[in-house]
């Protein structure tokens, strides 16, 4: 599965070099065999485990294998993938998998743990490209409100960062929910006068 947009991003990022392993993880997909997989996960700790190898997918540029484990599917960076010693033995894939199917829903997790903050708000009409530009697949765009303005979600890491992202729309976006956004974003703005008004 090819899915060209990065993670919170719908702008072109730049090229990075292939996995040293990605040739031999593409080759036990294709063949069907098991694997002990030699893997150094987030926290730079090394694993080792055996796994049943049941597709690729590239999302932006960055390659992940998705696999059968004895703790159920997994995915893993190919790039944090230190070794592959293969058993010899033949993949056993769960029945009716479908690899595009399975991709959404790892994908869909994975953004929904990367910005679980959500927003609800109005955007003007020239806004909306720009937010989706800069939010990318954080932005939802929804129907236009009665005064024109588009109705969006927008989601974030934290409140925080999302008041951040947001702030220098100015009344462009006018954030509605929750109010505890607004709040923040009142600050962001009183902060900014006091610091920059003459």
């Amino acid at each position: 599965v090819v899915d060209p947009r990065g993670w919170d991003d719908v702008r072109s990022q730049p090229a990075r070099p292939a996995p040293p392993l990605l040739g031999e993880v593409q080759r036990v997909v294709v063949e069907g065999e098991q694997v002990v997989l030699g893997y150094v996960d987030r926290q730079r700790n090394a694993t080792s485990r055996r796994v049943h190898p049941l597709g690729l997918a590239a999302k932006g540029t960055i390659w992940y294998l998705v696999a059968d484990t004895e703790a159920g599917q997994r995915t893993f960076r190919v790039d944090r993938v230190s070794s592959i010693e293969p058993t010899g033995e033949p993949v056993v894939r769960p029945e009716g998998f479908d690899l595009e199917a399975a991709w959404r829903l790892i994908s869909d997790e994975v953004d929904e743990r990367r910005a679980p903050f959500r927003a609800r708000a109005l955007a003007t009409p020239d806004t909306v490209p720009i937010l989706q530009w800069t939010l990318g697949t954080r932005v939802r765009i929804g129907p236009a409100a009665p005064d024109g303005r588009a109705e969006v979600e927008l989601r974030g890491h934290s409140e925080r960062s999302l008041a951040g992202e947001i702030a220098g729309f100015g009344a462009d976006v006018e954030v509605l929910d929750p109010p505890e956004l607004r709040a923040l974003l009142g600050r962001i703005g009183a902060d900014l006068v006091a610091s920059y008004a003459d």
